[in-house]
């Protein structure tokens, strides 16, 4: 009878075990949404594809059942729009099942869990905040890091996990982060005067369309300011950037509201409350309701 019982609770301690490891797994993966760029509406079988293969990615699975018809547009999705895709070598077909091949199949799940750490590590304090003081923490947070790379393919992941990158990839990076929030953001590829490609990112706030140029905020104070952060059309032509379009290859949308204009001539700024301080080059302060 005592070796009955010893063996049952041997058997219950090996199942709590087990769920304790799938739920800790389960809680992992849920402390990033899967988000896409806001410039592109599929329908919602698609979205939800998009989703269940990053979701099988994020836990490290081998194989995904997708109805083959939606796969271009989920690539579209998975390869624009989530930063763990470049840990993908190939999705393939395999029966009625895909397949997915990962680059580094023994150091995958180490690689998902630091960069969710990563992505937490940014919003750790700020995430409670409204959506607009939560985009002025994380523009000037990483305006005021960027350590341009030389790697011109070098991708959002990669400049998340080692604080390098283009403005390309910066510029996703400040995009997935703002998506994370639930904030529509858009990546947008651009030239300057020269012709040159530059990307840059647009989000929308209190349900108006602004610009944002972490690169060009860089190099001219540190990121340490304001000046080219929720700029309109009129502005980013100003500072002679040209050919605004979506990675879905659709003209840039508008934007004309001038809520930051006092940020064009900022010389300092700081959050108080419920409202950001703008301090122009003139000395007066602006007050803009967060």
């Amino acid at each position: 009878m005592k070796k009955s019982i010893s063996i049952i609770l041997c058997f219950c301690l090996i199942a709590t075990l087990f769920i304790s490891c799938k739920k800790d797994n389960s809680e992992k993966t849920a402390d990033i949404n899967y988000t896409y760029d806001s410039a592109y509406s599929f329908d919602d079988a698609t979205i939800r594809a998009y989703k269940d293969l990053c979701k099988a990615v994020v836990n490290g699975e081998n194989e995904l059942r997708m109805n083959s018809g939606l796969l271009d547009n989920v690539l579209q999705l998975f390869y624009t729009s989530f930063p763990l895709s470049v840990t993908v070598k190939n999705i393939e077909p395999n029966e009625s099942v895909f397949r997915i091949i990962y680059k580094n199949e023994e150091k995958h799940s180490q690689e998902v869990e630091d960069f969710i750490n990563k992505v937490n590590e940014y919003k750790t304090d700020i995430n409670n905040e409204s959506d607009t003081a939560y985009a002025v923490r994380i523009y000037n947070k990483i305006a005021s890091s960027i350590k341009v790379s030389d790697n011109p393919s070098i991708s959002c992941y990669e400049t998340m996990m080692n604080a390098e990158g283009t403005s390309f990839s910066y510029s996703n990076m400040f995009e997935y982060l703002l998506q994370q929030k639930g904030i529509k953001a858009y990546h947008i590829l651009c030239e300057d005067m020269g012709g040159n490609s530059k990307g840059i990112s647009a989000a929308e706030l209190d349900g108006k369309l602004y610009y944002f140029d972490m690169f060009t905020e860089y190099y001219d104070n540190k990121g340490k300011l304001l000046k080219f952060f929720g700029m309109t059309t009129s502005d980013v032509q100003n500072i002679g950037l040209q050919n605004f379009i979506y990675t879905n290859r659709e003209t840039a949308g508008d934007a004309s509201d001038l809520k930051f204009q006092a940020c064009r001539i900022c010389s300092k700024w700081e959050i108080e409350t419920e409202n950001l301080l703008i301090t122009r080059n003139d000395g007066e302060i602006v007050q803009i309701a967060l």
